[in-house]
């Protein structure tokens, strides 16, 4: 009875994310067309009155809501559910500069910001600006995006101050009221090369107009020939709103750190909207639209659809599901059989010696789904992905899997002892493998590979093993990785977030971020901003103990001395010799470190943490073009009860497990608001890097090699 309710669940909320398409295609149509009915359909959406279609959905939603608190002992809150579902739309429509370039748009009344210092934060359409008032009372209008690494540099509404800047969240770049870079750390120390000029990456500006009424008015392109320009009706700020929307619904967690739904409604919602794009696509394709960034789309959304599916309803016990991709799979047989994966040559963009790894990839490369469908191809397939430990799989007849863009990827241990990989060649056969008495278990095989005891996967059979293309394995040969068992409980978990993979995993290959946003950090270890990249750096714990330490803090920094084996001195001594030789005689008992791949051989998203203690695998597993998951898990060695240090090692495991949620957290949190940013069509600048950021560069430049169509500064699908 249950699984019978749990299915009509699933078939309410897929018919509304189906509805949801429906309302963005028609926000679409009136963002390109009508400036007018464009606010008057986004003040429908925040209201749920006004418009026969957004009523009806948003009845329909609360319908499916309650019966869900009903079935599942819940109290999901509706409005929770429902700002999350009209965010959906708004950041899923887009707007080319040519079209911008029509009108002049309306950003605040100018009594909004009435003292110098003041500012406003807007969205029109993907564009987020901010209006600040100066010191010389007139008013600026900027692109709201850091020229550094594109996270907002202005959040919501308040008030710098004359003299003071405004700090990007992300990395602590400065900015005067008047837009230009006061600061980057670092730069001073010449981080970003000798001829770096703060004076190059002021925030981009628009012409102002203020009308007879004080509304201010800003033009997005350069165009002489513009509309009539007029304010909104009932004195009601639209760009104001969406932007006060977005910043409290990030997609699916709210300030990175908790779900503000379920991820059943999350996936469910996706998967009736990705179905109903789907539909529209192929329509669109049979109607003569045949060019290759369609069939792209049409990929890359049912790679994402499979995706969601399987993470949803792993077991194929939901048969509307499998009806869903039945449905597609129909449609878009013949379209499929024929699709090409291009490799456009650069744009001639010719990068100086003075450059090399420090100008930044073009930010429509994040979230794009057309080139999304090339990095399954190009990147992703053909990279090591993580799947597990050995020691997770030890019996014969023990199997795990893997999830990942649509597929599925076993690891089974077989009756002689050995691995073996492969992947399932249909999806809606998910609840029915591995069949044990078929040939390869009724899978198609794929490429494994051991690296210490952990297992990857690759779907092609082609590129160096990991032994060869690992970043000083050396140091890891002391920490017998092979002999590790998995720390359940809290030690493993899986976040799924709706951001680009890349932009991710960007955010974990430098730790140039952590002064600005992870303040627990550079309190535990010696980092900075000034540190060399973070691929095999050896960061030791800060002795004395920083006064300011959080109580489970002071507990990690207390556990971590009580096990250790050796002295401070001895410490220093091996951090020198793995200077000198990239190895290590023992383990280290105050430092940790991160070791992953070279960037520029494989651009892996998967990094192993080692601590004293126990050791975390960190893995992005991209599901979407703005869709993947976080997959951690943590291991250490099997404790001795009669140990006398056992229950130190035990709580500072628990302690740094703890610590290093709360820095994904806050990680979570600026990577969600840097997704809407690089949203932005506007965008003209080339961000740069600083040395802290060098395995960063390393892994544009490998997406760069593979992928020569992300050197062009515009998309040119």
């Amino acid at each position: 009875m249950i699984l019978v309710k749990e299915k009509e669940l699933c078939k309410f909320f897929v018919e509304v994310g189906r509805q949801q398409y429906s309302l963005a295609a028609m926000g679409t149509n009136f963002a390109n067309n009508d400036e007018v009915a464009w606010n008057s359909f986004v003040t429908t959406l925040l209201s749920a009155r006004g418009y026969p279609a957004v009523e009806a959905v948003y009845k329909y939603l609360v319908d499916a809501v309650v019966e869900y608190n009903k079935r599942n002992n819940t109290e999901v809150n509706i409005k929770t559910v429902y700002n999350y579902f009209i965010a959906k739309i708004i950041r899923s429509i887009f707007v080319e500069p040519s079209e911008l370039e029509k009108n002049w748009y309306f950003i605040c009344r100018a009594a909004e910001i009435p003292q110098p210092g003041d500012f406003v934060t807007v969205q029109i359409f993907q564009e987020p600006l901010v209006a600040v008032r100066q010191a010389d009372g007139t008013i600026r209008v900027f692109l709201n995006v850091c020229t550094h690494r594109q996270a907002p540099v202005f959040e919501g509404h308040g008030c710098v101050g004359v003299d003071k800047t405004a700090l990007c969240p992300y990395h602590g770049w400065a900015f005067s009221i008047d837009g230009h870079c006061k600061n980057a750390p670092g730069a001073n120390r010449g981080e970003f090369g000798a001829d770096f000029d703060l004076k190059n990456y002021s925030l981009q500006e628009f012409e102002v107009k203020i009308d007879e009424n004080q509304g201010v008015f800003a033009k997005l392109c350069e165009n002489s020939h513009l509309k009539q320009e007029s304010q909104p009706e009932n004195h009601q700020n639209i760009g104001v709103e969406i932007t006060n929307l977005l910043n409290c619904v990030s997609p699916g967690y709210a300030d990175g750190e908790t779900a503000t739904l379920p991820e059943q409604i999350r996936l469910w919602l996706r998967i009736g909207y990705l179905e109903a794009e789907l539909i529209q696509l192929i329509a669109d394709i049979n109607q003569g639209g045949t060019g290759d960034n369609r069939k792209l789309m049409l990929e890359s959304l049912i790679g994402e659809l499979k995706q969601a599916i399987l993470t949803v309803d792993s077991d194929g016990s939901t048969p509307e599901l499998n009806e869903v991709l039945q449905r597609v799979y129909n449609s878009s047989d013949e379209q499929r059989q024929f699709i090409e994966y291009p490799k456009i040559a650069p744009d001639g963009v010719e990068y100086s010696e003075s450059s090399e790894r420090r100008q930044a990839l073009p930010i429509w490369i994040y979230g794009d789904a057309t080139l999304f469908a090339l990095e399954v191809e190009h990147l992703i397939k053909p990279t090591w992905q993580f799947v597990c430990h050995i020691n997770e799989v030890p019996q014969p007849g023990n199997f795990t899997w893997l999830d990942i863009v649509g597929e599925r990827a076993y690891v089974i241990r077989t009756a002689s002892g050995e691995l073996f990989a492969g992947k399932l060649q249909d999806v809606t056969q998910r609840g029915s493998y591995p069949k044990f008495g078929l040939p390869n278990y009724g899978l198609e095989p794929i490429d494994i590979d051991i690296f210490y005891g952990f297992i990857f996967i690759r779907f092609t059979w082609e590129g160096s093993r990991l032994a060869q293309s690992w970043y000083l394995p050396g140091l890891l040969e002391p920490y017998q990785l092979e002999n590790m068992q998995p720390i359940g409980g809290v030690g493993q978990y899986d976040i799924n977030v709706e951001v680009d993979y890349k932009l991710l995993w960007e955010n974990f290959l430098e730790d140039y971020h952590f002064p600005m946003m992870h303040k627990g950090l550079t309190r535990r270890f010696g980092v900075s901003s000034d540190c060399e990249g973070i691929n095999g750096m050896i960061i030791p714990m800060r002795d004395p103990a920083s006064p300011s330490l959080t109580p489970i803090e002071r507990q990690y920094y207390d556990c971590a001395k009580a096990i250790a084996r050796h002295s401070w001195e001895r410490e220093q001594q091996l951090q020198d010799f793995a200077a000198q030789n990239h190895a290590l005689p023992e383990t280290l008992c105050y430092s940790a470190f991160c070791s992953m791949s070279a960037q520029e051989e494989i651009p892996m998203p998967f990094s192993l943490s080692v601590f004293p203690e126990h050791v975390q695998t960190f893995s992005l597993v991209p599901a979407g073009p703005r869709e993947c998951r976080f997959h951690v898990r943590s291991y250490g060695h099997t404790l001795n009860p009669d140990n006398t240090n056992t229950k130190a090692i035990e709580e500072a495991r628990i302690a740094n497990i703890q610590l290093l949620l709360e820095s994904l957290h806050e990680d979570i949190r600026v990577n969600y608001i840097c997704q809407d940013s690089v949203s932005s069509r506007l965008f003209e600048k080339i961000g740069v890097f600083s040395i802290a950021e060098f395995d960063v560069a390393k892994f544009q430049e490998a997406i760069r090699a593979k992928l020569p169509i992300t050197s062009h500064q515009r998309k040119p699908l």
